[in-house]
């Protein structure tokens, strides 16, 4: 049985597929600080102008993402059984769809350069509209991946081509090339992408289409990929709104603190969603193991998701003023509206998941457009006063959000929204003297050593963090001290469990 594979208790499932997360996490932690090494490397050589381009190109980037993860991959993710003719039918409707989009940006390149006033614009559009029909290759294959909890392969091979891109595009900037460093890095970490998850899977498709096979995936498939396109448009909705009403160079700024406070939150969310989407689905029937299933996975994920982008905020200025350079400090007033939204993030993430896992996709459609209309409309609105007030909007978004997205949990699952917000505070709680006491630190010491005091607070916070959850005996906490003390019972010791 397929239930089987992930053991047979509730503790099982959600320690199975922490440790899958896990080893997700550890390269993509490994990796992330040399990523951000070559990032800074690349900050202190292009401008806010030039990520202000960039800033509008990511729609289009984004929309490629769709295609590696699209609605007819999560289909196959989350049907039970997969027959070849329904991989090969995905396949092929993948790569079609690719196509009719990349046609479309190309034919009109020309049109959105002479909106944005940006004639850059219409060339390094014709560049990155080839990531559309590269990353379609390997839908399938992502997928396949996916289904065997093998989601190490797709992280290894997706950060591996990004640093070795990042590489190339120093050189190319350091040659005076400008935004077009980061518009090739992003074609050959596409490409380099594409072709480690097509040897790591080792899945060709056969000439075999069937518009039948397609039709059983479509119910399910359909709306997710509309709702991936939803989710595209929304969350860069405000890109293009800016890039248009305010100089280019704040929309560098403004995508800057967007990237910087949802750089940790993502990263993690993501690595665990793609694990636990999947493992959900293996016991979607089994209402009682699911749902203690998702209420150890929403502790271990607030745990790991929440506090360090806080504490990252609280030492943005001298992170920014050493690291990144004076010209980018405007970024952190924006930062710090961006990271309050952080809070409730792993709320809203495994919610979603289990309505995937579930086969919901029509109440997942359903929740995103009404979430989507309102902070569409809400974005327009604020953004005519200005950044700042559309970011604020944004903050009570979030809690609209957080409601819309447990309601149905809560009445599926008997995990209600208090509930759930219950299993959260002590992390949200324990957060807060963390930063402070990291803040006060950093006063301390920064006047005499900037350097040590920007590396000692972060330090003394996070070792506060974790004494603090050790101290109140947080389930989180000794969840993930089960996961690695087998493998590294010097953790077991260093906590005292």
């Amino acid at each position: 049985m397929a239930d089987s594979q992930l053991g047979n208790d509730n503790t099982n499932i959600t320690r199975r597929s922490f440790k899958a997360a896990g080893w997700v996490l550890i390269v993509k932690f490994a990796s992330q600080f040399i990523q951000i090494f070559l990032e800074i490397c690349l900050l202190r050589l292009l401008t806010p102008h030039d990520y202000g381009v960039i800033g509008i190109l990511t729609l289009f980037w984004s929309v490629s993402y769709v295609f590696i993860q699209g609605g007819f991959g999560q289909a196959l993710i989350q049907r039970k059984e997969v027959t070849e003719i329904d991989l090969c039918s995905v396949f092929y409707y993948n790569i079609f769809l690719s196509l009719v989009c990349f046609g479309l940006l190309i034919g009109f390149a020309e049109k959105i350069a002479l909106f944005y006033n940006e004639p850059v614009l219409e060339k390094t559009i014709y560049v990155t509209a080839w990531t559309l029909p590269i990353s379609a290759l390997v839908s399938v294959q992502i997928a396949l991946l996916d289904r065997r909890l093998k989601q190490f392969f797709v992280t290894v091979s997706t950060l591996a081509s990004h640093l070795i891109a990042s590489v190339i595009a120093i050189f190319i900037a350091r040659g005076g090339y400008g935004l077009w460093a980061i518009v090739w890095q992003q074609l050959i970490a596409t490409s380099l992408s594409a072709v480690s998850v097509f040897w790591f899977a080792r899945w060709i498709p056969k000439l075999r289409f069937s518009f039948r096979a397609l039709g059983s995936l479509f119910a399910f498939g359909s709306k997710l990929l509309l709702i991936e396109i939803l989710n595209v448009f929304t969350t860069h909705f405000s890109n293009l709104i800016i890039g248009k009403k305010y100089p280019t160079s704040e929309l560098g700024i403004y995508t800057r603190a967007k990237k910087y406070a949802h750089l940790w939150p993502t990263s993690v969310q993501g690595a665990v969603g793609r694990v636990l989407f999947p493992a959900f689905s293996k016991i979607q029937d089994d209402l009682p193991r699911l749902r203690n299933a998702f209420s150890r996975s929403l502790a271990v994920s607030t745990f790991a998701v929440v506090f360090l982008p806080f504490l990252i905020c609280t030492l943005s200025r001298p992170f920014i003023t050493l690291v990144l350079g004076e010209k980018w400090l405007d970024c952190i007033p924006y930062w710090w509206l961006i990271t309050l939204t952080v809070i409730f993030y792993p709320i809203q993430v495994l919610n979603m998941q289990l309505l995937k896992a579930r086969g919901r996709s029509d109440l997942y459609l359903l929740l995103e457009i009404i979430k989507k209309s309102f902070f569409a409309v809400q974005v327009a609105i604020l953004l005519l006063y200005g950044i700042v007030p559309m970011l604020i909007g944004e903050i009570f978004f979030s809690f609209v959000g957080v409601y819309l997205n447990s309601y149905f949990t809560g009445r599926d699952l008997k995990y209600g929204l208090f509930r759930q917000l219950g299993d959260i505070f002590p992390y949200a709680a324990i957060t807060v003297p963390s930063c402070l006491f990291a803040w006060e630190l950093y006063h301390l010491i920064s006047p005499h050593s900037p350097w040590f005091g920007l590396i000692l607070p972060g330090l003394a916070g996070v070792l506060l963090y974790v004494a603090l959850n050790r101290l109140f005996r947080t389930p989180a906490l000794g969840e993930l001290v089960k996961l690695l003390g087998g493998r590294f019972p010097a953790v077991k010791k260093a906590l005292f469990y």
